[in-house]
């Protein structure tokens, strides 16, 4: 881990508000006070325990509201027995969840930060609720809690119809490019590209013949030529990824074959539903206890050569997207630097992108069934740009982006101060 990476000096827009003064109004349930201050949710929580421990049949009830309709009440044992196994699953997905997040922290963080064994094995509802309520260690409880809160996180985003319908808003999209985009293909082919930052510390410099100490990029080219108005645009497309939000591959850097070469891996695949760690951990850094709320559930990206080819592709995107006046959110820090100001906080000065929300309209579902919109997240890059984002020593890197992402907004709302103490961790 290059300390640059993490330092906030490095951030875009680091304004020097302290990390740890965490604001607790979207998850009041991580506020390690929660359970002494007095609040009417913390009495409702508490008379569902009271219920839940006078007996089995109360316990069905209570796990059956979590998980079904209030017009789909339980039908006998048998479900009963499904809906506590299917909400102790996310009691387990919840510690995956946790474990995974701890091992990405530094060696010397990991073990005094890991739960209590009374919680990390506790996979029950009701003896979790125990756990809460009745233990003597603030530690112990607030892991309980933590728990808790992770565990009805993971099942609102199971209920997310956004989510829910995410693999087939991508499908929709893709196919929309097929149509109007792709179908103008001429010419696919790979080319690597080594790349290596200059001297200034800023700028990449790259090159289709790499040299022995080079990073290297293989990209996956598209040649397009299509008709517009009085003239033909030409186009290559270096890299094109369309992609849900559940499934992410984040950028690492190994030795393959003896080269310094770019790969992509799967983050949080331990889970059953790889899925949901990416999702959970942006509601929680953002403070969105609303998972219908995201709007970059869909996301697709493209590199170009250069600015030009950008401009292009806007003209080629804009049979696919269906009118201009589609685009919101839009962000170009290439041509407007007053931009980096709606950046995330946690961006490298040097990060170079055009971005930007496009509402696409999809019929409904039945004949009488007015369209509807949903939400692709855009992002268009040159290729000097994107290399910046793959360099693994530029504070534009990706990775060092999802790295201040974690450490600067993710550890402290799971791992609070007032819980684990100031010195563990070093995040100023």
């Amino acid at each position: 881990m290059r300390r640059q990476w993490v330092e906030t000096s490095h951030l875009q827009n680091h304004y020097g508000e302290d990390i740890w003064a965490v604001d607790y109004t979207a998850f009041p349930l991580l506020d390690p006070t929660f359970p002494e201050r007095p609040s009417r949710l913390l009495h409702l929580i508490q008379s569902s325990y009271d219920r839940i421990r006078s007996g089995d049949k109360a316990y069905c009830y209570e796990t059956a509201r979590l998980l079904r309709p209030v017009s789909n009440p339980i039908t006998g044992d048998q479900s009963c027995t499904q809906d506590i196994q299917q909400f102790n699953e996310y009691l387990r997905e919840a510690d995956v969840y946790l474990c995974s997040a701890i091992n990405l922290l530094p060696k010397d963080a990991q073990e005094y930060i890991r739960p209590a064994r009374e919680v990390s094995e506790c996979v029950d509802l009701r003896d979790l609720l125990h756990i809460f309520f009745k233990s003597d260690s603030p530690r112990v409880r607030f892991e309980a809690q933590r728990k808790l809160t992770l565990a009805q996180l993971l099942l609102d985003i199971e209920h997310s119809r956004h989510i829910q319908d995410g693999q087939r808003h991508k499908a929709y999209f893709e196919d929309l490019l097929t149509e109007f985009l792709w179908r103008h293909t001429r010419q696919v082919h790979e080319i690597e590209i080594g790349f290596r930052m200059s001297d200034d510390g800023e700028s990449i410099i790259y090159t289709s013949r790499p040299g022995e100490d080079d990073q290297r990029w293989t990209f996956h080219s598209i040649f397009l030529e299509k008709s517009h108005g009085d003239r033909t645009i030409s186009l290559d497309i270096l890299y094109y990824n369309c992609r849900f939000k559940r499934t992410v591959a984040p950028v690492t850097f190994e030795i393959v074959d003896g080269r310094h070469r770019v790969l992509e891996r799967l983050r949080w695949g331990a889970m059953r539903q790889q899925s949901s760690g990416s999702i959970l951990s942006k509601m929680i850094r953002k403070g969105i206890n609303n998972p219908d709320e995201i709007a970059d559930l869909v996301g697709a990206m493209f590199i170009v050569h250069d600015q030009d080819a950008l401009d292009d592709l806007l003209i080629l995107l804009d049979d696919v997207i269906g009118t201009p006046f589609g685009w919101r959110n839009l962000t170009d820090t290439l041509a407007n630097e007053q931009d980096r100001t709606t950046l995330s906080r946690h961006s490298g000065r040097g990060y170079k992108v055009f971005k930007g929300d496009v509402d696409i309209l999809v019929p409904g579902a039945h004949s009488n069934q007015e369209p509807y919109r949903f939400q692709v997240e855009i992002q268009i890059y040159p290729l000097e740009g994107y290399l910046r984002t793959v360099c693994n020593q530029h504070d534009a890197s990706h990775l060092a982006l999802k790295l201040r992402q974690f450490l600067h907004g993710l550890v402290p709302k799971i791992f609070p101060r007032s819980i684990y103490g100031a010195d563990w961790m070093k995040l100023e």
